[in-house]
């Protein structure tokens, strides 16, 4: 594929991944306000904290996607469709296992339910509303959900996205009517399943007309030295899968259990926000993930490293950007959006800086762990992971007691700053590029407190100036403009000068004269 198809792909992958998302951003509030109306928080923390325990029980999946996806991206650009249904023929059997074993796990864990929730709410049917959050995990992958890989690998999420949107819609559409008419957790979960059934169903048969991969008459089996392979990079890529839910589960799971599952609920609404956000900017990053893949495999190192400085300073703008924004006008939103029971769900202020500066890291390590994978650097330091998910688990239960919420969110950034934070560079540039990581680690010193100083500024200006007399929907849109303007102008001047900021203001300028003409 030539270079101009790729960033074309890239970008319509991009485009359609962001408005999907916002889409998904923008009906989740809807929800959320809807929910929070008709339910009340001991719904929404056993809502947050049910999604947690199955999100960590995906654990199943062990990599499984991405490696079928790295695995795929050779006989995509050879048109080699016999490989490919080869390749998708384990995928099945292994997603077919992968949601059973994830069903089996979850039902042993029932009688340990108790265990996981401090001040119990009074609510009926706990047990009950967990084995429906544990069948749409299931069903998630079953119903041909394995298909959807081969768009990934070629570059077509943008097809993923589109349908995702239509569910979307309809889905929230149907949960809202539930939650007005009904206010039953029952029928909305119900509600819910049934649109990931659908949403498979649909976009399998999509993928089948597309693919001539999914013949019935091709049984034959992938070669057993591919699959050794494969599963290779599977027990590397497992140990990386573990450490990433334990991280980003695991809060939620330690603040039920050791501070209290009120927490839980309270904390959702800014986690979701946050999630949101780590959403959009993960499309743009990842739509050209598979377009990395294909570069990697045809370009020389010296430009594949220039694409990864490239693409390492665009992630820094967005997070960098976003986490002005949101230690800004986190908690004035929150303040607004729910109006007057607004002030029962605002966190502490520490609370949100800790929950910024986990953000920050992990989006960062997204980025990293994206190019480790598109450089197929699978087995390298395959037992890091595990050691940053059990310091996570230490630092969560013991910062737990003194700084409760707090010291259970912070230690996820800490345990990843002890190791990830500075090894995963080093595996990239070492046995990815051949280069010293030592100009990235100063690189990096430098953004992240020439970022500390930024937000410390743009902080105390909210506080002193635009808020000094209360959050209002005026002074909430004033700072809203000041943060976007003020932020990315001080970014642009400070680096306007390196190579990174000059391709992209180069890229867009060409991006202008097209439209032009």
């Amino acid at each position: 594929m030539s270079n101009g198809g790729r960033i074309k792909k890239s970008f319509k992958n991009m485009v359609n991944g962001i408005l999907y998302r916002v889409l998904t951003i923008l009906t989740a509030f809807i929800v959320r306000t809807v929910f929070i109306k008709c339910l009340s928080n001991d719904y929404l923390s056993v809502n947050g904290l049910y999604s947690s325990i199955l999100s960590m029980l995906s654990l199943a999946e062990l990599g499984f996607s991405t490696a079928m996806v790295y695995s795929m991206y050779k006989p995509l650009a050879e048109k080699d469709y016999r490989k490919l249904a080869q390749i998708m023929r384990l995928y099945k059997r292994a997603y077919t296992i992968i949601g059973s074993v994830i069903l089996g796990a979850g039902l042993c864990l029932v009688p340990f339910l108790d265990v996981l929730i401090k001040n119990k709410p009074d609510i009926p049917g706990l047990t009950f509303y967990y084995i429906l959050f544990l069948l749409n995990s299931a069903i998630s992958y079953w119903f041909f959900a394995y298909r959807n890989s081969i768009l990934q690998a070629d570059q077509k999420s943008y097809i993923i996205s589109n349908y995702g949107s239509v569910f979307n819609i309809i889905k929230v559409v149907s949960q809202i009517i539930v939650l007005v008419l009904f206010h039953n957790f029952t029928v909305y979960l119900l509600t819910e399943m049934l649109c990931t059934i659908l949403q498979n169903v649909c976009l399998a048969y999509r993928v089948k007309k597309e693919y001539p991969v999914f013949d019935k008459n091709n049984k034959e089996e992938l070669p057993k030295e591919e699959k050794r392979k494969i599963f290779k990079d599977v027990k590397a890529l497992m140990l990386q899968k573990i450490s990433f839910r334990v991280l980003n589960t695991s809060d939620s799971i330690i603040i039920s259990a050791f501070v209290g599952i009120g927490w839980v609920g309270l904390l959702s609404n800014y986690i979701m926000i946050e999630e949101a956000v780590v959403a959009v900017i993960s499309q743009i990053t990842s739509a050209i993930t598979a377009s990395m893949g294909n570069y990697f495999a045809k370009e020389s190192k010296e430009d594949g490293y220039k694409l990864f400085q490239r693409i390492d300073f665009m992630n820094f703008w967005l997070y960098g950007f976003s986490t002005v924004a949101f230690i800004v006008l986190f908690n004035p939103f929150i303040e607004l959006w729910l109006g007057r029971i607004g002030s029962e769900y605002i966190l502490s202020q520490t609370i949100v800086v800790a929950l910024i500066i986990r953000f920050f890291v992990e989006g960062y390590m997204n980025m990293m762990s994206a190019f480790r994978s598109t450089l197929g650097l699978f087995t390298q330091g395959q037992y890091t992971p595990l050691m940053v998910a059990a310091l996570n688990i230490i630092l969560s239960i013991g910062l737990s007691f003194p700084w409760g919420a707090a010291g259970v969110i912070i230690a996820t950034p800490l345990a990843r700053c002890c190791i990830n934070v500075w090894y995963m560079p080093l595996v990239i540039h070492r046995d990815g590029f051949k280069k010293s990581v030592i100009p990235f680690y100063k690189k990096l010193i430098l953004r992240t407190a020439f970022l500390t100083v930024l937000t410390t500024v743009m902080y105390l200006f909210s506080r002193i100036i635009v808020f000094k007399n209360g959050v209002t929907i005026m002074s909430f849109i004033i700072m809203v403009v000041i943060t976007a303007i003020a932020t990315n102008f001080i970014i642009g001047a400070v680096f306007y000068n390196t190579d990174e900021f000059k391709y992209f203001i180069n890229l867009f300028k060409e991006r202008i004269k097209r439209i032009n003409k």
